[in-house]
């Protein structure tokens, strides 16, 4: 229980929020649902303790534990690949905890074995993939919002991506150009901010997609560059803070590929700025969409449950 405690906090810690609106963030929700269900088993199983089995609640005990203590550590890490593997880690563990009080809650004989603990777990987690899976693979976009209407944003927000040979966008990055540069171009918006960091020695994703825009014929002050963020969190954390609450803005749009759009938009929707998705043009083969998607369910899971 602790861990979902901590879990609330480091969500809104990571994200630099006030801990307010939380029946509006899609992380809170399933943490409660998770935690209610935990709840309910663990007073089935005081009910039942004399049924249960000692060396079984000390195994749990010692692996909750232990989740817990990674679960502190990875807010002392600031490398973000290690703080998510870290977080990953506790998650999965509490998961399996849970689990096995679910399976030990509805067992006749409140004994469960750890085979049927494991294979219980691997159901709930493949399911649980699958369903995110889906979703991140369907979603629509709103595009249509804006293509036969008068509808218009704020601005338009070219989300980052790799930059080839120092100084050139890379295929992804130059659909994404491309779509910022048509909702411009049809008026849908007044500007483009355009965001990226980049590595030593080459230019920034935000300044190559810049290059390019006023190639195309974009006026300069109608861009606005960020040049540092290493992440899509990062980003949004950029608009919110210097341009959204600053310029009393009340939407923006933001350009990516489709596979990216259910994160970027649960991460606006965590950080209170409005905003609407439209897609970019990038087409990838069966096994990249398909590596795309699992890669974007895990990272989505992973900000739900903690906001990195």
């Amino acid at each position: 229980m602790v861990s979902f405690f901590l879990l609330y906090f480091l969500r809104y810690k990571n994200q630099d929020l006030a801990f307010t609106g939380f029946e509006d963030k899609t992380g809170n929700v399933i943490s409660l649902i998770f935690f209610g269900i935990l709840i309910l088993v663990i007073l089935i199983c005081f009910m039942a303790a004399k049924d249960i089995s000692q060396g079984r609640v000390i195994f749990l005990f010692i692996t909750s534990l232990f989740s817990l203590v990674t679960l502190i550590a990875s807010y002392f890490i600031s490398e973000k690949i290690t703080k998510i593997i870290y977080i990953g880690v506790s998650l999965l563990i509490n998961l399996f905890v849970l689990t096995s009080f679910l399976g030990i809650s509805f067992s006749r004989s409140k004994s469960f074995g750890i085979i049927k603990s494991i294979l219980l777990f691997l159901f709930i987690f493949i399911f649980s993939m699958g369903v995110v899976f889906f979703l991140i693979l369907n979603y629509t976009d709103d595009y249509l919002l804006y293509s036969d209407t008068n509808k218009k944003a704020d601005a338009g927000v070219i989300l980052g991506a790799a930059v080839w040979g120092g100084n050139r966008p890379s295929p992804v990055l130059k659909e994404r150009i491309n779509k910022g540069y048509e909702i411009y171009r049809k008026k849908i918006v007044p500007k483009l901010v355009i965001t990226g960091g980049g590595s030593p020695n080459e230019l920034t994703e935000g300044e190559v997609s810049k290059n390019v825009l006023l190639k195309y014929g974009v006026a300069q002050e109608n861009l606005i560059l960020e040049n540092s963020s290493s992440s899509t969190i990062e980003q949004i954390h950029f608009i919110r803070d210097s341009l959204y609450n600053v310029k009393n803005w009340n939407k923006v749009i933001l350009v990516s590929d489709n596979y990216h759009l259910l994160r970027a938009s649960e991460i606006s929707k965590f950080n209170n700025v409005n905003a609407d998705c439209v897609a970019s043009d990038t087409d990838l083969s069966t096994a990249g969409s398909i590596s795309f998607c699992l890669k974007e369910s895990f990272a989505l899971i992973i900000f739900w449950m903690s906001g990195v």
